[in-house]
């Protein structure tokens, strides 16, 4: 028996039981996924979207830097931030507080919460009145885990609309601002595409997605049988006639995106217990900085201009180490410069400075010896934009991991399993279509392309439905089959 005269009865009794499942998941999914880029769009924005500049001069850091020294302590990290009056030192201990110096080693008169209040007035582009603050160490609905960092402040300000910003005092940006209207949507989201309210239940919730994703597989895969197989006929009604058009239209990205989101239900590339920031344990020889600390310390060959960042770091044998960075070039594609990385003891810079500084970060994190290290300088589906710095240093593990370090402050970025990059790559290209937000100029304009193409999945299943209520399922075979339809007809 041909083929054609097995598979085209399969794929419309196929197409045609499932189209009420793939008509309300339809309904649901993509509807609750229009919200994804509604709560971006009508999202409030900041009146500034970058961290403030920083602003201090080598000869002032040279000089205030012994004061410093003396107070490291047993900080985890120890870097260089913007504040109100100038820069600051900003020590993190290992309980995740963080305590703030002046460049002399002078105690800053604030603490954690006042500089947070001082963030929050730049990014509004004013001074609002607050009404709750908290730290945050852990992630919330309102704060998921998407976001990354922690810990972070959730600033809430007086009024109705329930403006709250979260804030990251350690890399002094935003990580998220909303009100009711985006926390709403987000809700939404959260309850119709994702069954986050399932929590509990996680196995149910990942059942029920997985046979939705595969509903729609299937409806998509034996529709595009029937249009490929199928003998068309000579006067087909409008209802066919579009329900054929918008196939061709909306099929392709409908079956990418349940696709991806099947691959996504079954391994979350997010679940991942082990991934997110982590601290080093304290690296600093406090005898070590005490005695430098109580000598002048050399001189410095010329260093940049302008500091886009400043750390201290540590050798594996305790040697201190000082980061400085140019700011980062605005732009797309812009290049990630080397940091001068200069050993405090000697004044001396160090050759291949930023090597060392991630084989430290790798040893400080417990990483086995021997694995690869690479650099990267730009955001990708094996490096996040989430993470939020660069560059980074990928350490290669013997099992398949990749471990995101940060250099400059040796934490621990993110970790991605085989499983967990491949489906990070699916994800990025197949359900969220990433490279669409360069080709296209923005992620606004990929956004709304997703949303026009996407609106047509329910408008495509309301018109098979009236099309399963006015044919008889033996048609499927063509004019032999049915007296109605013509066999000379062209295809539409």
């Amino acid at each position: 028996m041909p083929t054609r005269l097995v598979l085209l009865p399969f794929s419309s009794r196929l197409h045609r039981a499932l189209v009420w499942i793939s008509l309300a998941v339809l309904l649901v999914w993509t509807l609750s996924g229009f919200l994804h880029p509604l709560m971006g769009l009508l999202a409030p924005q900041p009146a500034q979207r970058s961290a403030p500049p920083l602003s201090v001069s080598a000869p002032d850091l040279h000089a205030g830097l012994p004061g410093v020294l003396a107070k490291a302590g047993e900080s985890a990290v120890l870097r260089l931030v913007p504040g109100p009056g100038g820069a600051l030192w900003q020590a993190t201990m290992p309980s995740g507080e963080r305590r703030y110096l002046r460049l002399d080693g002078r105690a800053w008169s604030g603490d954690d919460a006042a500089y947070v209040r001082w963030l929050a007035g730049w990014y509004l582009g004013e001074e609002r009145t607050i009404a709750s603050m908290r730290r945050l160490d852990a992630f919330t609905p309102d704060y998921p885990w998407v976001n990354r960092l922690l810990p972070v402040w959730e600033v809430r300000f007086a009024g109705q609309a329930g403006l709250t910003a979260y804030l990251h005092t350690e890399t002094a940006s935003l990580a998220s601002l909303g009100d009711d209207r985006r926390r709403l949507l987000q809700q939404g989201f959260r309850a119709l595409h994702t069954l986050d309210w399932l929590d509990g239940e996680r196995p149910i919730a990942r059942f029920v997605l997985v046979m939705a994703m595969v509903a729609l597989l299937l409806t998509a895969a034996s529709g595009f049988l029937l249009w490929a197989l199928r003998r068309p006929a000579a006067r087909p009604t409008p209802a066919r006639r579009w329900h054929r058009r918008l196939a061709l239209i909306a099929g392709l990205p409908l079956l990418l995106m349940s696709g991806s989101g099947l691959v996504h239900a079954l391994w979350s590339a997010g679940d991942g217990a082990e991934r997110g920031l982590r601290l080093p344990p304290p690296r600093f020889d406090v005898a070590r900085l005490s005695a430098l600390a109580a000598m002048p310390l050399p001189a410095w060959p010329e260093v940049p201009e302008r500091l886009g960042s400043a750390s201290l770091a540590a050798s594996p044998e305790g040697a201190p180490w000082l980061i400085l960075r140019p700011p980062l070039a605005g732009g797309w594609g812009a290049p990630v410069p080397e940091a001068l990385v200069i050993d405090l003891e000697s004044g001396q810079p160090l050759a291949n400075g930023e090597r060392q500084l991630a084989e430290a970060a790798a040893r400080a994190q417990g990483l086995p010896e021997g694995g690869g290290l690479e650099r990267v300088t730009h955001f990708s589906p094996g490096y996040d934009f989430r993470n939020r710095r660069l560059p980074a240093w990928l350490a290669a593990l013997p099992d398949g991991q990749r471990v995101a370090l940060d250099p400059d402050t040796a934490q621990r970025l993110d970790v991605l399993s085989s499983s967990a990059r491949v489906e990070a790559y699916v994800f990025s290209l197949a359900h969220k279509w990433q490279p669409l937000a360069g080709l296209l100029g923005s992620p606004a304009r990929r956004d709304a392309l997703q949303v026009a193409l996407l609106s047509l999945g329910p408008l495509l299943a309301f018109l098979g439905l009236r099309l399963r209520r006015t044919t008889r399922p033996h048609s499927a075979l063509g004019p032999a089959a049915s007296p109605h339809i013509t066999p000379s007809s062209p295809r539409p």
